[in-house]
């Protein structure tokens, strides 16, 4: 059982995630069959990107679980979407609050 309480949250577009410290534990996405890029930020859209992603040519959907203790996101997390090629993102993580 975790010591933790492990919170989620589901965007669309590019958007604020989670307000406050928290660590990324992990994120599900979906996507179509043209690639973008995922980048999570720390605290704002200009924040410094802790996580890129890019989703391959294929439409589906993507995991990845974080080990050990995750990213330490210390002003939050921004989602920012380089196009509406991805559908959804949901995040996984603990501390903070979901935006």
């Amino acid at each position: 059982m975790s010591a933790s309480n492990i919170q989620s949250v589901q965007k669309t577009t590019s958007a604020q995630g989670v307000n406050g410290r928290s660590r990324l534990l992990g994120l599900y996405y979906t996507h179509t069959a043209t690639p973008a890029t995922l980048s999570l930020r720390n605290g704002t859209v200009s924040g410094t990107v802790l996580l890129a992603m890019t989703s391959p040519a294929a439409a589906g959907s993507q995991d990845l679980i974080i080990p050990d203790a995750g990213i330490l996101f210390e002003n939050g997390i921004y989602i920012q979407v380089s196009s509406a090629d991805i559908t959804s993102i949901t995040l996984l993580f603990e501390g903070g609050a979901a935006a």
